[in-house]
Parts: C-alpha cells; sequence; structure tokens
C-alpha cells in the first residue's frame, strides 16, 4: 500500500470520528478538513502518525483545526469568588442551557455581577476577563437577531432544562428586563412567534457568549479580575 493510499485511510478515518465526536455533518466536517489542509499535513506526518495511537492522531487533527483562531475579549460577572470554572455548577433553565456565560461588554458584566451581589446578600462582586480563542474548531451556534430561531432555542432550554443542544458555544442576544416579559408569554404559548418578533423588534438586546463544553472552556484564557464593592 503507497504511503498516499495509507494516509487516505487514516484521513477518511479521522474525518468520521471527529464528525461523530463533535456533533457535526459528515458534509461539514469535510468542508472543515478541506479548508484546514489536513490531508497535506496528514501527508507530510506519514511516519510520524503511524507510530502513535489513534486518539494521538485525533489530538494532532484538533491542533491542526486550532491554529487559526481569533482572539476575543470577554467578560463574565460574579458575585463569587473561583479559580476554576465549573460547568457543574452552572445554573439551570438558562437562555442557552446549562453553562459558563460571558458578554463581550464589561459595563454589562458589571451590572448583572452586581444584581447578583444584591440578590445573593454578598458584599462583593467581581468582573473575569478572559481571552477567548476563536475557533472552527469549535461548534457554534450564533444568533444575530430577536427572531423567532432564537425564541425557540431559548424556549427549548428554559423549559426543558439542562442543555438542549450539541454546541461548544453560543453567541446571541440576551434575554434581558426589556425583553423577558415578552420571552415568557411567548413561551407560555399566550403570544405567538410572530406576535413577539414584532414586539421584539424594536430592542436593542445585550450581548452573552455562553460556553458549554469542557472543550470550549479550553479556548478561555483567565486574563485577570476586578473586585468591587
Amino acid at each position: 500500500m503507497s504511503m498516499q493510499s495509507d494516509i487516505e485511510i487514516l484521513f477518511v478515518q479521522t474525518i468520521e470520528i471527529y464528525a461523530k465526536r463533535y456533533g457535526l455533518s459528515g458534509e461539514s466536517a469535510v468542508d472543515l478538513f478541506h479548508k484546514h489542509q489536513v490531508f497535506e499535513k496528514m501527508l507530510m506526518q506519514h511516519e510520524y502518525l503511524h507510530q502513535v495511537d489513534f486518539e494521538e492522531v485525533m489530538e494532532y487533527v484538533d491542533k491542526i483545526m486550532e491554529e487559526d483562531s481569533k482572539e476575543l475579549v470577554v467578560y463574565h460577572g460574579s458575585c463569587w469568588d473561583f479559580k476554576e470554572i465549573d460547568l457543574s455548577k452552572s445554573h439551570n433553565r438558562r437562555d442557552f442551557g446549562k453553562g459558563f456565560y460571558t458578554t463581550i461588554l464589561k459595563s454589562q458584566s458589571e451590572e448583572w455581577a452586581y444584581r447578583l451581589s444584591l440578590r445573593e446578600k454578598k458584599e462583593k462582586y467581581f468582573v473575569y476577563e478572559f481571552l477567548f480563542a476563536e475557533s472552527e474548531a469549535l461548534g457554534v451556534k450564533r444568533f444575530d437577531s430577536l427572531n423567532q430561531e432564537w425564541l425557540e432555542f431559548i424556549k427549548e432550554n428554559r423549559s426543558k432544562g439542562g442543555l438542549q443542544h450539541t454546541y461548544d458555544f453560543v453567541i446571541g442576544p440576551v434575554a434581558d428586563d426589556r425583553t423577558m416579559e415578552t420571552v415568557q408569554l411567548y413561551i407560555a404559548d399566550i403570544l405567538t412567534a410572530e406576535e413577539a418578533v414584532k414586539r421584539l423588534k424594536y430592542n436593542q438586546p445585550n450581548n452573552q457568549i455562553s460556553f458549554h463544553t469542557e472543550r470550549a472552556l479550553k479556548h478561555l484564557k483567565f486574563v485577570g479580575r476586578e473586585s468591587y464593592e
């Protein structure tokens, strides 16, 4: 068997496992592998890849995918002092499901932290800053507006609890004080989706980025923390 044929077989195997592991369609995985020239890079590392086990081959593929990452500063507001993010402690029935919630707006994170400190009767609150290395290797769902798809997504997660999707992270508007009444009326089937969207169209929503897997958290780097009283 030629080196090319050998790598072709390994290439197909990694695509199948990668798609299954990260909840991608076969077509999406193939497109992603081609975009990052995975086959060509595997061919160059043929000798190395056949000296390691398959899990190390998958780690090599993950590394390739993460090379073209984009960095984004995000903030998390809290009244709790913590050193590590624990997804198991996430609140249930959130907009985008159980997860670690951040925003690109520092002022918004301060407001969240302050409100939480009042509710929990804490004297201090904190704003954590992270650097998020966004990568196409992560499964993402993006919502650009307060539309029907966004409403249904929130309804699923808030009604059923837990995590009603397989995305690593989600970016979209917040169901906050300005929008929550409309969202709740939709969840209760008092408003139709069309009626709810019509009400929401004049709102200027805040932003949130939620992280739902340990895989996604590996792309978050702690930068610092500010304390407020």
